[in-house]
């Protein structure tokens, strides 16, 4: 009973939905969508199913809940009622023939009618009825989407048990002329091959898991294709594999880690690859294999073919680069292969590898020094840079020399950028504070998505009235200084906490810099603006619908589809509609990409306000609100740990098993259950958006009080375990966070600090 009252509070969240001028005129329902997207079976049956008459969205709606709960029939009938916009049967006898006669009557048909079709004939695939499967699809407007095609793929399955394997082939292979993205095509040749296969037609099985590979050797798709083609050409020694196939074959395997099925290949396969470069290509892969599994003695022969060609310092450096990580005593024996090269790529690998071997040991810098001499401006000299300087950084001497030596080469551009300005101003501010003036300035005009960026604000805050930043603010504008005019408006936002004045300022901004690339955010959409896409308004219109009732399922399976490199579309559509209807982890991962694409940085202080909603949004307020007020805990620190552990997203499994919106791991959350008189708790209910923000802020709240209310060493111990922080050097946070011993603590704990300190801010500016 005390787990069932958070399926009612998620009930009640529904209330409180967004609103904005839709992509069609279409009314959709409000209030559904975080029922769908967050509630669970009963709920949405208990909720909508009781209501006396129900729209055709939401007769769909309570039909996916009858179906997960495995109530078949039930479940058909709500289908079936969903097909027209209007016509309703009150009555539905559940057999194929009635519900087949009431959804082929003319009606205005609903924009859920291909769905809910495909839906009544999995279900009537259940109870075996193969030929009205068929008859069902049969119905569906033949158009290019993800529901038409698991739509064909249920037709030729449905064929496949009636016999009529000829007709089922070609239900496949329309589709395969049809879609043109890559995720059918792989799911359509996985199909065909297996159809194949059922007729013993090998070469035709294999044939398909070819081409499937051919399109991708990094999906799941091409991990079955690559180890069925083995299985069978195994079995059939009459099926003939060439080397272009063997290739394939190899680099799927490899590109989904299943090495030791490469080890096994029969030795026959690999002989058949005789060319000399492809030869070199498979043996490239087969030694980054061995590596992986460190077998030692097998690369060693391998290399021993080529030690008489120029080829061998490729196997070196390949082995190099593979066992860099996994074992760097082997890296470095075999980098002493490279060594007696002339080729200057060879020899720079050979330097990059005895820098960063020295550097990772804490040696001295003469091997740096030499490496950043001869490649000032390369890539790798970054990261030398920057690893010698936090060797150092207790020595401001030797620490200053290269974090000055980054900033003169590489400025606001570098990778490591935000943490060098970070440190040079932390080192230069006592000594010389108008120079770390200056790198303040750049540092939060330019880097305003750093994590260092948001600590320095807060701390330079009180340093700055609001009377000196507006004089500069106005100078700036008059003088078209973009740096000093980014700096203090961001300075500005923060500590006046006024939206409006926010937005005036940015009026002002855009107004005396049109053209900087800095402000341009208005490629970024609005809840209520027109927006062009590339797929079709019907489409878009359908997927709207999904959204309106929390359907994940068919969102993903449409979305995907239209995911390319080209267009921006699926990114827009995300992050539109997650704000609209409440997916937070959606809208946030849309914007995100979108960013990502449109090659913006994230700046809360020159965005609009949808856009920071969507990536500083606040779900489940209710949950929070009360966790907040039990456990004594901020809400801008609940949100934060949220962003940083699953950015929204209940759903959430790390490979680590933490589960939900806190990602906490079973026991933990079952030892902290027991004390807070939840209930039993397991993988499922973690997944419970107010179970999770509970338990995660009852563990949020014990750390604190072990650790001194220490939001460092809080975020440190929320990651890696209290146990592990308390044996850790503690001289101060910016020292402790630098030097953490997993880089994975130090960058969720300045991710938890800015999106404290983001989240603080972001809830003065709403109240307004």
């Amino acid at each position: 009973m005390i787990i069932r009252r958070y399926v009612w509070v998620i009930t009640l969240l529904t209330l409180g939905i967004f609103s904005f001028i839709s992509c069609s005129d279409v009314v959709l329902p409000q209030g559904l969508s975080e029922l769908g997207f967050y509630g669970d079976n009963q709920a949405i049956i208990q909720t909508v199913g009781q209501k006396p008459e129900l729209s055709y969205s939401e007769h769909f709606m309570v039909g996916l809940a009858y179906k997960d709960a495995k109530e078949y029939k039930k479940a058909i009938y709500h289908f079936a009622n969903s097909c027209f916009v209007e016509r309703r049967a009150q009555t539905l006898s559940i057999y194929p023939q009635p519900v087949y006669r009431f959804v082929s009557r003319f009606s205005v048909k609903s924009y859920l009618y291909n769905d809910a079709i495909y839906e009544i004939a999995k279900g009537f695939m259940y109870y075996q009825e193969y030929e009205y499967v068929i008859k069902f699809i049969d119905l569906m407007k033949n158009e290019t989407t993800g529901v038409y095609r698991d739509a064909q793929i249920l037709n030729a399955e449905a064929l496949v048990q009636l016999k009529q394997f000829g007709k089922a082939e070609k239900v496949l292979q329309k589709c395969i002329a049809k879609y043109k993205d890559k995720d059918s095509l792989a799911w359509l040749y996985l199909k065909l091959a297996s159809l194949y296969e059922k007729q013993d037609k090998n070469n035709d099985a294999v044939n398909s898991y070819c081409n499937l590979l051919k399109i991708s050797t990094t999906s799941w798709h091409s991990e079955i294709a690559a180890k069925r083609i083995l299985q069978i050409a195994n079995k059939n020694p009459d099926i003939s594999l060439n080397s272009d196939e063997i290739l394939l074959i190899v680099e799927a395997l490899y590109n989904t880690k299943n090495y030791r099925e490469i080890v096994t290949i029969n030795e026959a396969f690999i002989k058949l690859v005789e060319d000399t470069s492809k030869k070199f290509v498979l043996d490239i892969m087969r030694v980054k294999t061995l590596c992986q599994l460190g077998m030692w003695d097998v690369v060693q022969k391998i290399y021993d073919e080529y030690d008489a060609t120029d080829y061998r310092y490729d196997i070196a450096a390949t082995i190099v680069d593979t066992a860099w990580n996994n074992n760097k005593g082997q890296a470095m024996q075999w980098l002493k292969k490279l060594e007696d090269t002339d080729n200057p790529k060879f020899k720079q690998k050979v330097l990059f590898y005895k820098a960063l071997y020295a550097v990772q040991r804490k040696e001295n810098s003469r091997l740096v020094d030499e490496y950043v001499a001869q490649y000032p401006d390369d890539t790798a000299t970054q990261e030398l840079l920057w690893l010698i300087s936090k060797n150092n950084i207790a020595n401001t001497k030797t620490a200053l020399y290269y974090l000055e030596k980054y900033y003169a080469t590489f400025g606001t551009k570098g990778k490591y950028a935000d943490e060098v300005f970070f440190w040079l101003y932390n080192l230069k501010k006592e000594e010389n504070k108008e120079e770390a003036e200056a790198i303040a300035y750049s540092m939060i005009a330019y880097m305003p998505y750093s994590a260092y960026t948001w600590i320095l604000i807060e701390r330079l805050s009180p340093q700055y009235s609001i009377e000196k930043l507006s004089s500069d603010f106005s100078m700036a504008l008059q003088t078209k200084n973009l740096a000093t005019t980014l700096f203090t408006h961001a300075m500005l936002t923060y500590k006046e906490r006024d939206n409006k004045k926010r937005l005036q300022r940015l009026g002002m901004i855009k107004k005396y810099f049109p053209k900087s690339h800095e402000i341009q955010y208005d490629d970024i959409p609005v809840r209520d603006g027109k927006v062009s896409l590339g797929i079709s308004g019907e489409i878009v219109t359908r997927i709207e619908h999904y959204f309106s009732i929390g359907y994940l399922e068919g969102i993903n399976r449409e979305l995907i589809l239209y995911t390319n490199p080209v267009n921006n579309d699926v990114y827009v559509l995300q992050y539109l509609f997650g704000l609209k209807y409440n997916n937070y982890f959606m809208s946030a991962q849309g914007l995100v990409q979108l960013l990502k694409r449109l090659d913006m940085k994230e700046n809360i202080f020159l965005m609009h306000d949808d856009a920071i909603k969507s990536i500083l949004p606040k779900p489940f307020i209710q949950c929070v609100t009360q966790s907040s007020k039990k456990y004594n805990i901020s809400e801008p620190l609940i949100y934060a740990v949220m962003k940083a552990e699953s950015l929204f997203n209940p759903a959430a499994e790390s490979s680590a098993g933490a589960i939900g919106l806190m990602q906490l791991m079973i026991p933990t959350a079952k030892e902290i259950a027991h004390k807070t008189g939840i209930g039993q708790v397991n993988k499922e209910t973690l997944k419970n958006p107010c179970i999770s923000i509970e338990l995660g802020t009852y563990y949020i709240a014990w750390l604190m009080k072990n650790l001194k209310n220490d939001i460092t060493l809080v975020s440190a111990a929320y990651n890696a375990g209290i146990g592990n922080v308390l044996k850790w050097r503690y001289d101060n946070e910016d020292m402790f966070t630098v030097l953490a011993p997993f880089t994975e603590t130090k960058g969720y704990i300045e991710r938890i600090k800015k999106f404290y300190y983001q989240y603080q801010l972001i809830y003065d500016l709403s109240k307004q």
